[in-house]
């Protein structure tokens, strides 16, 4: 009997070391959601705007919203016991009210045919701003719980991460005139981002090089190659929606990746 009892405590506690690990892994996912679907969020607003309302980019949006209020969900339920509450409670202060300026904004187009340019400016910073913030709350969460993902995982979220913010720039530049005005949500210019882009993609394939990982690393350099090659050349001929396209299949790869390695 004794050697039962001892037997289901060590596994209890098993099942609490295991929940333990879960839950920081977990809201590290529930963030990276978070800051992918509020980038494209934007990035959908900029193709809806610039393509005259068009319902296909009317429809992106609100799943890419949807997205965001799912994993914002989810991490409000884990946050707390993770030690990032109030970081969590600030960015759900943002989210609500980018949320709200892209309320104002779709309904704009709808109503009137044009957004207030002073309204999509402050909705861009706004969203950008709160991805920083998801950004902080997501290296305080690796301090405080002293658990990380795989270098690849890392990798792969990082790329994912600097894919969407480099088609939401683009997409601002080739379907309206707020191009110029959201640069300023970022430090580093189109072909900066795109160099830097690169060299990780390099870091990356070194990391999972294998022939398992070989069609999928193939797969995602080959449409690099398109979209780098218009990204350097924004002012030439711009095509923002096979840009969009494309950005929505690397990013697909790529957490196809860090599924194969977490």
């Amino acid at each position: 009997m004794r050697a039962v009892i001892q037997s289901l405590r060590l596994a209890a506690l098993l099942l609490i070391a295991q929940a333990a690990m879960a839950t920081p892994q977990q809201l590290l996912t529930d963030l990276q959601h978070m800051r992918l679907s509020a980038t494209n969020a934007v990035t959908n607003f900029y193709m809806f705007s610039g393509l005259d309302a068009d319902s296909k980019y009317e429809r992106r949006i609100e799943e890419s919203m949807d997205k965001f209020r799912t994993a914002l969900a989810s991490a409000r339920q884990l946050a707390p016991l993770s030690g990032v509450g109030d970081e969590l409670a600030s960015i759900e202060a943002d989210w609500n009210t980018v949320s709200e300026l892209m309320t104002t904004n779709r309904n704009d187009m709808l109503k009137q045919g044009f957004p207030n340019v002073r309204l999509v400016d402050e909705m861009g910073r706004k969203s950008a701003e709160m991805v920083n913030k998801v950004s902080a709350a997501y290296e305080a969460l690796q301090s405080n719980s002293g658990i990380r993902p795989s270098p690849v995982v890392e990798k792969a979220r990082d790329l994912a991460l600097l894919m969407e913010e480099i088609t939401s720039q683009y997409a601002a530049r080739g379907t309206t005139n707020l191009g110029q005005v959201f640069m300023g949500n970022y430090d580093r210019s189109l072909t900066e981002m795109a160099d830097d882009f690169q060299k990780e993609l390099d870091v990356l394939e070194g990391m999972v090089k294998s022939a398992n990982n070989e069609a999928l690393m193939n797969s995602v350099k080959s449409k690099w190659r398109f979209m780098e090659e218009r990204i350097k050349n924004y002012n030439e001929n711009t095509v923002p929606f096979l840009v969009v396209s494309y950005n929505d299949r690397i990013i697909e790869h790529l957490e196809e990746l860090e599924s194969r390695f977490q």
